[in-house]
C-alpha cells in the first residue's frame, strides 16, 4: 500500500511481519522499535479504521507513529475487505481484511527510530538522482502531477476505456463527464499536494469538502478508480458523492473497486427485474442515488441483510441469487473485475490473464493511453518489438504483457510505486535502473537478466499455485463472457466487438512466449526446471 507504514517498520528494524495462528480475543501489534507487545484490541473491534488509528495513537501518546488496521469488514470477513494504513491508503483486492479478521488481529502499529544501512551510499544517490530526473522530465507523469490520477479520466473515457452502469457502456457520457470533471475536483475540493514516503511526484491530493451534506469530510488517497467506479458504474454525479464514497470504503476497510463491482451488479440487476425490494431490504436501486450507495456499503459491511449477499463478492452473490444473474456478474478467476478489458485491448488482455484477477498492476499496459500523451513511447515499443501501441490492434499485445509483467513484478518486489516506473512511461525507471538501485543498496551485484529471471520465477509460482490449489487454467485467462459478446455501444469505438478468435491467437501467443502449456496454460516441466523449480513441477 501507498503512505507510511512500511518505511516506519524499516525504521524500526523489521523488513516483515509474519502474523501465525489466531488471537482468542481480538488483539493489535504494537513495535516500539525493538519491543514487541500484543495488545488487548477488545475496545477497538466494531470501530472505523479512521477512529482505530485516533485511538491507538492516543493509547501509546504518539501522533507521528504509524498503523495499518482493519475496518468493520475486515472484521466480518466480507471478502472483499482490504487493509488501510494512514487513514485513506489501502492494500487492497484478495480480502486480505478478512485474512486479519479471521485472526482477530485489528491493527499493527509501529514507531521506528532507527536508520538504514546503503552498501554504496555514494552511488546509490547517484542512482537516486538519475531516477529523480527521469520523472522531472517525463511527460506522462505531468497530469498525474497536476490532478493525481483522476487527470485520466477524459483519456480514458475517450478511448472507452470507463465501465458505465456495471459495463452496459465503456464511456461515461459526455454530459455527466462534465459533472465529475478532474478540473471540479482540483478547483473545488483540492486543498494541497501529498505524497507517498520520500516520492517527489506529489500524485497524492488532499480534499476537503466546505459545503453541502458532506460538509467537513477531508481526505486523501483519492484515485480515478473512485470517480470510475462511482461516477461510472454507478453513476453518481455529485462529486462531493464521490469523494464521500471513497472515505466510507477507506473508513468501513473495504476494497473499494470489490465493493463498487458487486453493487453496480445489484443494480443492474434491479434494473432489470432480476431482484426487487424484497431482496434489497426495500432499497430501491436506483442508478445515481448514492444515499443507497452508502447505506449498501454499510450493510455489507456489517453483513446486514442483503448486506451480508454482497459481502460475498458478485461471482458468489450471483450463484445465491441466480435467476440468471451470473450473466451481469463481471468477474476475473473469482474476483470482481474492475476494469473495462474490451478496450485498449493490451490493457484487457494484461488484466484478464492476471493471476489474481481483476486488476490491472499484474501485467496491464498504461502505455497504449500513455501513448496519446507522449507518441514517443511508440518509438519506444518498437525496440521491444511492440509494433503498435493502436488501442484496438490485436498485434504484440501478448509480447507488451510479457514486458510489463516482468516490469510490474520487480516493482511490486521492490515496494516500489507503479507510478514512477517504465510501467507509465519507458523512459522513467526501467529494469536496467532498478537493478542498479538495487545493486547499490543491497551490495549484492544485479543485472537486469537476473531481476528478468527472479521475477519469471515469481509469476511461475503465482501460476502454478492457482493450478494446483484453485484449478485455474487456460478457462480462466479469458474476459468476462459479457466482454466477449456485447460490443461498445457508444463514443470512438462504438460497434468494436472483442473477437474470440483473435483473443485466442494472442493467449496462444502469450503461453508461447512464457513457455507454457498452450492447451492447459500451465507452465511446463521444462520451464519449471530452466527456473529451478523442479519441486513446483513435481507438484504440478
Amino acid at each position: 500500500m501507498g503512505g507510511h507504514f512500511a518505511p516506519e517498520l524499516k525504521f524500526a528494524g523489521y523488513d516483515h511481519i509474519v502474523f501465525q495462528g489466531n488471537a482468542r480475543t481480538p488483539v493489535y501489534l504494537w513495535i516500539d522499535d525493538g519491543r514487541v507487545e500484543i495488545r488487548d484490541a477488545r475496545g477497538l473491534w466494531g470501530k472505523t479504521t479512521r477512529d482505530t488509528e485516533d485511538l491507538i495513537k492516543a493509547e501509546v501518546s504518539d501522533q507521528d507513529i504509524q498503523i495499518m488496521s482493519i475496518g468493520p469488514a475486515g472484521e466480518n470477513l466480507v471478502r472483499g475487505a482490504c487493509i488501510i494504513a494512514n487513514r485513506n491508503r489501502a492494500a487492497g483486492r484478495c480480502g486480505v481484511g478478512a485474512i486479519m479478521g479471521s485472526k482477530n488481529l485489528k491493527a499493527a502499529a509501529v514507531r521506528g527510530t532507527g536508520s538504514i544501512k546503503i552498501a554504496h551510499p555514494d552511488r546509490f544517490m547517484a542512482a537516486v538522482g538519475d531516477a529523480r530526473a527521469r520523472l522531472e522530465k517525463s511527460k506522462g507523469l505531468g497530469v498525474l502531477r497536476k490532478y493525481g490520477t483522476v487527470g485520466v479520466l477524459p483519456g480514458e473515457n475517450e478511448i472507452c476505456s470507463i465501465a458505465y452502469k456495471n459495463f452496459q457502456g465503456s464511456r461515461i457520457p459526455a454530459e455527466q463527464v462534465k459533472k465529475i470533471h478532474p478540473d471540479i475536483f482540483k478547483e473545488k475540493y483540492m486543498r494541497r499536494d501529498m505524497a507517498c514516503f520520500g516520492c517527489p511526484l506529489h500524485c497524492d491530493k488532499y480534499y476537503r469538502i466546505d459545503e453541502g451534506p458532506y460538509a467537513g469530510l477531508a481526505t486523501e488517497g483519492f484515485q480515478l478508480d473512485a470517480v470510475a467506479n462511482f461516477g461510472g458504474k454507478l453513476a453518481i454525479e455529485y462529486p462531493p458523492a464521490v469523494i464521500k464514497g471513497c472515505a466510507l470504503c477507506d473508513e468501513l476497510g473495504l476494497d473499494e473497486d470489490n465493493a463498487v463491482c458487486v453493487l453496480s451488479w445489484a443494480f443492474e440487476c434491479y434494473q432489470r427485474g432480476i431482484l426487487t425490494d424484497k431482496d434489497t431490504d426495500g432499497l430501491k436501486l436506483e442508478w445515481g442515488d448514492y444515499g443507497v450507495v452508502f447505506e449498501l456499503l454499510r450493510k455489507m459491511a456489517h453483513r446486514e441483510g442483503f448486506g451480508n449477499i454482497l459481502a460475498e463478492g458478485c461471482k458468489r452473490a450471483a450463484g445465491i441469487i441466480g435467476r440468471d444473474s451470473g450473466y451481469y456478474a463481471l468477474h476475473t478467476k473469482g474476483q470482481d473485475l474492475h476494469e473495462e478489458v474490451r478496450m485498449p485491448i493490451g490493457w484487457g488482455f494484461g488484466t484478464s490473464v492476471a493471476t489474481r484477477g481483476g486488476g490491472h498492476t499484474t501485467g496491464a499496459s498504461v502505455w497504449e493511453i500513455m501513448n496519446m500523451v507522449d507518441p514517443t513511447i511508440g518509438d519506444f515499443a518498437k525496440k521491444i518489438g511492440v509494433r503498435s501501441l493502436d488501442p484496438a490492434a490485436y498485434t504484440d499485445k501478448a509480447k507488451l504483457t510479457v514486458y510489463m509483467e516482468r516490469v510490474q513484478t520487480v516493482v511490486n518486489s521492490f515496494g516500489l510505486c507503479m507510478f514512477v516506473a517504465a510501467w507509465v512511461d519507458p523512459s522513467l525507471i526501467s529494469l536496467k535502473e532498478l537493478a542498479e538501485l538495487y545493486s547499490a543498496a543491497t551490495g549484492w551485484e544485479t543485472t537486469e537478466e537476473e531481476l528478468i529471471r527472479a521475477s519469471d520465477r515469481v509469476l511461475n509460482l503465482e501460476k502454478a499455485f492457482n493450478a494446483i490449489h484453485a484449478g485455474l487454467g487456460r478457462k480462466d485467462d479469458y474476459p468476462p463472457e459479457r466482454s466477449l459478446k456485447e460490443p461498445i455501444s457508444a463514443g470512438r469505438y462504438q460497434g468494436f466487438s472483442l473477437s474470440k478468435e483473435r483473443y485466442d491467437e494472442m493467449l496462444d501467443e502469450y503461453y508461447r512466449l512464457r513457455g507454457w502449456d498452450v492447451a492447459t496454460g500451465w507452465p511446463t516441466r521444462q520451464t519449471l526446471g530452466d527456473l529451478g523449480l523442479s519441486d513446483v513441477a513435481d507438484d504440478l
